[in-house]
């Protein structure tokens, strides 16, 4: 029951970070055209703060990266061999992955407010 109970969880934080995904994606379109607004409107100030932004932004992607190649070979693993390790194991980089998701939505999050104001 316990395996039944973990996998589980880990559909859970599965669905969890693909939702995270899918706002990451979201928050990174948005973030795009506010650069080319600030480019437009010849904001300098937040061209520099944006371009800062985007490094450590670029930053966070790559360490995305990394964590959902271990990810799809933890997957692998529990799938393999459901046993309470291979599913904690899964769990903490399902866990890692979702810490590392907010970390770069909270890149974006500052600078995408402008599109709920109107044009």
């Amino acid at each position: 029951m316990t395996n039944l109970t973990d996998w589980d969880a880990c559909a859970r934080k599965m669905d969890e970070c693909e939702k995270l995904s899918a706002k990451l994606h979201g928050l990174e379109e948005a973030f795009r055209r506010r650069a080319e607004r600030a480019r437009d409107d010849r904001d300098i100030v937040t061209m520099v703060r944006m371009r800062d932004a985007a490094h450590a932004a670029n930053d966070k992607r790559a360490e995305l990266g990394i964590l959902a190649q271990d990810l799809a070979d933890d997957l692998a693993r529990a799938q393999q061999d459901p046993t309470g390790a291979s599913l904690d194991a899964l769990m903490g980089r399902l866990e890692a992955t979702a810490t590392k998701s907010q970390e770069l939505a909270a890149i974006y999050e500052p600078f995408v407010q402008w599109e709920q104001e109107p044009s």
